[in-house]
């Protein structure tokens, strides 16, 4: 008898145990945002020359591009997406070599950001350079793509 509670025993102690399996991970929650992509022609060191003009391409909502040619600046679009989203902005200045001004400040300022109604400048990547007209034009020459920029961020 005392053999058989034993067994009896021992079996249900080894078919009792349950073996513990770690939890996956749980889905990360989507969330509604608001994103803001944005371009300035402001800076703490001045302002651009308003001869340029911006032609930028965008990620909306859906991750699709949008492209906006010829724009003026300040520039600011917001979208309001999913998370997460894979934000993406590709700009170029553009300009007519008539409307240059004799002294040309240009560069490039440029952001994707949580929406804000006001965007500190100091969020803004890059900065302003100042030049004559004829320096502006070699340095353009040399390099075609210093008005050009590509900003991604992950929301």
């Amino acid at each position: 008898m005392f053999l058989l509670a034993t067994l009896v025993i021992g079996g249900l102690m080894l078919t009792g145990c349950k073996k513990n399996e770690p939890t996956p991970d749980p889905e990360p929650t989507p969330t509604t945002i608001e994103v803001a992509y944005a371009v300035t022609n402001a800076s703490t060191n001045g302002t651009m020359s308003d001869c340029f003009k911006l032609n930028v391409t965008y990620l909306d909502a859906n991750g699709q591009e949008v492209t906006e040619n010829g724009v003026t600046l300040p520039w600011k679009k917001v979208v309001t997406i999913t998370s997460p989203f894979h934000a993406k902005m590709v700009g170029e200045l553009v300009y007519n070599e008539e409307e240059l001004p004799e002294t040309v400040v240009f560069g490039r300022r440029y952001v994707i950001t949580l929406n804000a109604d006001e965007i500190s400048p100091l969020q803004y990547n890059g900065d302003f350079a100042t030049a004559s007209k004829e320096n502006f034009l070699k340095l353009m020459a040399q390099h075609p793509d210093r008005l050009q920029f590509t900003v991604e961020q992950d929301f």
